[in-house]
């Protein structure tokens, strides 16, 4: 079990089956078309998948989940619950999502957001992420376009750089 890491007043953890309950009523709470408690109790022991919540004084306040495939890894739910909102937890949720993403071997995060959900936006591009294309209509209840979102690592662009260049200098071993 990954242990729990502190900032502040707050905990941040791996999901857990006790937490389960919690996030399903964050996200149906959030959410026009959310996910089912069983949902969440899929993802764990799911090595492709990381979840990880915030508690605040033992309550779960928020989670972000991330599924990995190769290099790749798409954001699935960042949900803050309303009384806790303000206090930076999304903004620390996705950090450590992204963080331990890039640790399994993600190279690049994508994500759909709302086109008018302006909060949830502003954070993804304050992390670094840039907006890649539309999805029309993608989202219901109420009807909404969805932007894709992307964001890169830098050593990514290092790789690429030093696997582009041939090198400047040769050295032979004697």
């Amino acid at each position: 079990m990954e242990p729990q890491l502190q900032q502040t007043d707050f905990a941040i953890l791996k999901l857990t089956k006790e937490q389960v309950p919690a996030v399903a009523r964050i996200e149906a709470e959030l959410f026009s078309a959310p996910w089912s408690e069983k949902a969440f109790a899929d993802t764990l022991g799911m090595e492709h998948v990381l979840f990880y919540t915030v508690s605040v004084d033992g309550r779960v306040a928020g989670y972000c989940g991330i599924y990995l495939a190769a290099d790749e890894g798409e954001i699935t739910n960042v949900a803050v619950a309303p009384e806790y909102r303000g206090r930076k937890i999304a903004q620390i949720l996705l950090q450590t999502v992204m963080a331990r993403a890039h640790q399994k071997g993600a190279q690049r995060i994508f994500l759909e957001v709302r086109s008018r959900n302006d909060p949830a936006i502003g954070l993804y591009q304050k992390q670094g992420f840039r907006t890649i294309g539309t999805r029309k209509n993608y989202y219901q209840y109420p009807q909404d376009d969805a932007l894709v979102m992307m964001y890169e690592y830098a050593d990514i662009y290092i790789k690429q750089q030093h696997e582009a260049e041939p090198p400047a200098i040769k050295y032979i071993d004697k």
